[in-house]
This record gives structure tokens, C-alpha cells and sequence, in this order.
């Protein structure tokens, strides 16, 4: 999915140094970027509990955040309305 209009990350809150926070998502086979935040993140975010999960757009706006695991359904749905609206925005868009 490299050049969709998102980014899917974690921000983990857990006290994990990052070696530490690349051998549990290399064991659980998690294929995002996640930050193990000393607190430059939580400091501007303020997320509500660990782990947090944000999908942001083309612009870099949060446009969906969950405290703890949503499951793959909802990440899934949430990526997709994103990717429609992209495609569709982009059909739009003057040339």
C-alpha cells in the first residue's frame, strides 16, 4: 500500500526502548511505523492510553485515532473511506 494517501502509526507509551519495541512488532508481525515515545508525541498528541493507533492523510491531518486495538475491520474501513475519498478528490482536482 506505499502510495496510498495515509499513514498508518503506533505510538507506544509502555516504556519501551525502541530495540525492545522492534523485537515485539517484528514477533507480531506489525508492518507500521511505531514510535516508542520518550514524550515529544504524547507531549503535542495527548493520547488517551497505550497503545494508540492514527491514521493520518496526504496533508497530515489525524483523521482517525484509537485508544488501544480497533482489529483489522476497522482500520481496513477506515483506510479505505480515505483512499475513496482521495481518488475521488483527485478526479476533481483542476488540471
Amino acid at each position: 500500500m506505499e502510495e496510498k494517501p495515509f499513514a498508518l502509526i503506533g505510538v507506544n507509551l509502555n516504556g519501551y526502548e525502541p530495540k525492545k519495541l522492534k523485537e515485539v512488532m517484528d514477533k507480531e508481525k506489525l508492518n507500521w511505523r511505531s514510535f516508542a515515545d520518550p514524550g515529544a508525541i504524547s507531549d503535542k498528541w495527548k493520547p488517551p492510553g497505550t497503545p494508540t493507533f492514527y491514521i493520518i492523510d496526504q496533508k497530515g491531518v489525524i483523521r482517525y485515532k484509537w485508544a488501544g486495538a480497533p482489529g483489522a475491520k476497522a482500520i481496513d474501513t477506515a483506510l479505505e473511506r480515505l483512499i475513496q475519498e482521495a481518488e475521488t478528490n483527485g478526479k476533481k482536482a483542476p488540471k
